[in-house]
């Protein structure tokens, strides 16, 4: 793994020689507004049901990103082009991490918000959360992105409890041929993308395969008070995938995997018991794995499938104060019955087991045992039934999930679906979902910060993390509403409501202080994760699309979340209705796809994120602009400006935040050649 940057380069070198030298492969085309509204209304999801179904029948706040979506909006990263999903908070924390959630909770690990990559769960079992800077993509080989707003627990599991964002490749047989790419500007310092397609067999007849190659530099921020953020990021992706053909025609297999290397920096401050009791300084962040994934699907019939998936994947974190070396196995089946009657069943099983070993300064971070091994293991059933053909749905269903740190875990679901006709969809829901304990809250314990001696109390303060083995799940009960019209072939509309009812949240709770004489006399103020918190959540999240012209496509999303918790007081717990105040209340976009003459577009995005009272951010609007240039048939040039509007503005984090950044102003131009 430590020569995964000159596997990269050397894998850009050689696939650009092979590009050039084939000439098999015809140049990918760029179909400007791939789909209307009406086609994306009837385009194909499967996050909601796990099974394939039109959005517009989809009975669940679903929003599509597609590959057009993602490339017109000049984004550079998967976090960069959620922003345009309504309900979904996106801040920028400074150049190498990022603060994502769905439906409030927002931090740096949100823990509530589960994601997947082509069925493989990139959720972080140690702290809970998903490490963004990992999941480099290129974004020119993402077929989708399926974002749930809501629980998807009954058919994902534990974790997806406010949301599940599904990141969804492209079929290798829909990336032939050759991709070069290459970035550059004020913060990306250079980004270099290779990918080449191929068939298998004559003609393709046995499938296809593509492999590729990226890698990407980032400049420093600045700290809001105009130092060097330190936070500087090189990260290098390779991997393959192959769609094979069975040698029955209902049988289809998919092998793919990817290795990378991600390497940041951060500041780090380190509490001490001797003066100056706290030393701040630069810390080296390293994170590199592997994976890979094999799925069988066989068709019976047009709506009975059997699929089968595993995979495997390896990674290595290190921060100065632990390093987590992590290896996951997962193997999970679904099974999709014919139609009975008036019934749609599906059923599903997963198992997956996850090892760590943890290593880390005893000064800082302590644990009972450095390897530990934890499985999760459940199944699922769900029944769609037909009330009324064509116009009445009931869909129920329910998974029973057991982890080894709370046992059995039901997570239902109900969800009721009214059809007035071919064009429009009422839906409502009732569902449950836990978030399941993390290593961090049941085993680690933390030094967190040092107070110094005063006149008043003459010996320093240590405050502490504990771990609390009796820490449970928190739980959600949901309740939403949704409305989803074709209005014509070129308006289409989105509402969703939701009432979110939360117990056992987690809370900083105070526990007996004491003192301690090693390695000198200090005061220990200790604090654990508890579930003494409650609360509720409630919004409005609506979606509006227009192709005013066949040349011009609009769209707009606004969101409105309320959060009130219900925790300890302050004299007894540490901060625990924070939550309130770190997700905006209001956000909205307006984005314009404008097709102009001489094969050249122009794109923008209008955004406002309203303020963070927790972090003192202020409200703010960031415009994203995109201006395109087919140069030739298959070279297109692409100038990006980002966050337009301002020199450099916070996302995130308090300003005495030690990694708190100033995101600034982003312009840089993108090169891309297809042959």
């Amino acid at each position: 793994m430590l020569g995964c940057h000159r596997f990269v380069a050397i894998f850009l070198i050689i696939g650009s020689m092979a590009g050039a030298a084939s000439n098999s492969h015809a140049a990918e085309t760029v179909d400007n507004f791939e789909l209307s509204p009406e086609q994306l209304f009837n385009a194909t999801v499967t996050s909601a049901s796990k099974a394939p179904e039109k959005l517009l029948d989809a009975p669940a706040a679903i929003f599509v990103l597609t590959n057009e979506d993602i490339m017109r909006s000049g984004a550079t990263s998967v976090p960069d082009a959620l922003r345009l999903v309504p309900g979904v908070q996106v801040a920028q924390i400074n150049a190498n991490s990022w603060a994502i959630s769905v439906r409030g909770f927002n931090s740096a690990l949100e823990d509530k918000l589960l994601v997947l990559v082509d069925g493989r769960t990139v959720y972080d079992p140690l702290f809970s959360g998903v490490h963004w800077n990992a999941q480099d993509m290129v974004l020119e080989d993402i077929d989708r992105i399926e974002v749930v707003r809501g629980p998807g627990a009954t058919l994902w599991g534990a974790n997806a409890v406010n949301g599940v964002i599904n990141i969804i490749s492209k079929k290798a047989q829909d990336t032939q041929g050759n991709l070069a790419s290459l970035t550059a500007g004020n913060q990306e310092r250079g980004t270099v993308e290779e990918r080449y397609g191929g068939k298998i067999g004559k003609d393709g007849e046995d499938g296809y395969y593509r492999i590729y190659g990226k890698y990407r530099n980032l400049n420093d921020d600045k700290t809001p008070t105009g130092g060097d953020a330190h936070d500087a990021a090189a990260d290098a992706h390779a991997g393959f995938r192959a769609d094979l053909n069975g040698s029955s025609s209902k049988d289809t297999y998919t092998v793919q995997g990817d290795i990378y290397e991600d390497n940041s920096s951060d500041f780090r401050t380190l509490p001490l018991l001797v003066s100056p009791y706290a030393l701040t300084q630069v810390e080296n962040l390293s994170e590199r794995g592997a994976n890979v994934l094999a799925r069988w699907n066989r068709a019976f019939s047009e709506d009975s499938h059997l699929m089968l998936q595993s995979y495997l994947d390896s990674e290595f974190q290190e921060q100065l104060i632990v390093r987590d070396q992590r290896t996951t196995f997962d193997l999970e089946a679904q099974y999709d019955l014919p139609s009975y009657g008036r019934h749609k069943i599906t059923l599903g099983a997963d198992y997956r087991y996850s090892a760590d070993n943890l290593a880390g300064s005893s000064s800082f971070v302590s644990f009972p045992s450095a390897y530990e091994g934890t499985q999760i293991f459940g199944g699922f059933v769900q029944d769609k039934i037909t009330l009324v053909p064509k116009k009445w749905f009931l869909t129920l269903g329910s998974k029973l999930e057991h982890n080894d740190y709370t046992g059995f875990e039901v997570e239902p679901n109900a969800r009721l679906q009214w059809q007035p006709d071919e064009n429009q969809m009422v839906w409502a829901a009732v569902s449950r979902a836990v978030r399941t304990p993390s290593r961090l809250e049941h085993d680690l314990t933390i030094n967190e910060t040092t107070f110094p001696p005063t006149i008043s109390f003459p010996v320093p303060i240590s405050l502490v993390l504990s771990a609390d083995p009796k820490y449970t799940s928190e739980d959600l009960v949901a309740y939403e509403l949704g409305y989803r019209r074709q209005i014509t072939p070129s308006v289409s509309a989105d509402v969703s409501v939701f009432y979110n009812d939360y117990s056992n949240l987690s809370t900083n709770t105070f526990l007996a202080p004491s003192v301690a004489f090693s390695p000198v006399v200090h005061f220990v103020f200790p604090f654990a994760f508890t579930n003494e918190t409650s609360g509720e959540t409630h919004g409005i999240e609506a979606t509006a699309n227009w192709r005013a012209l066949k040349t011009l496509n609009l769209s707009a999303s606004y969101s409105i979340l309320e959060i009130d918790l219900h925790g300890p007081p302050s004299n007894s717990a540490i901060d625990s209705q924070g939550a309130d105040t770190q997700s905006p209340t209001q956000q909205f976009n307006l984005s314009s796809r404008w097709d102009l003459p001489h094969d050249t577009s122009l794109d923008t995005t209008l955004y406002y994120v309203a303020s963070l009272p927790a972090f003192d951010v202020k409200a703010y609007w960031r415009l994203d602009a995109r201006y395109s240039w087919r140069i030739m048939n298959g070279l297109q040039f692409n100038l990006v400006g980002q966050n337009l509007l301002q020199a450099e503005h916070r996302e995130f984090s308090s300003p005495t935040d030690a990694n708190a950044g100033e995101i600034p102003r982003s312009i840089f131009g993108n090169l891309t050649w297809r042959y």
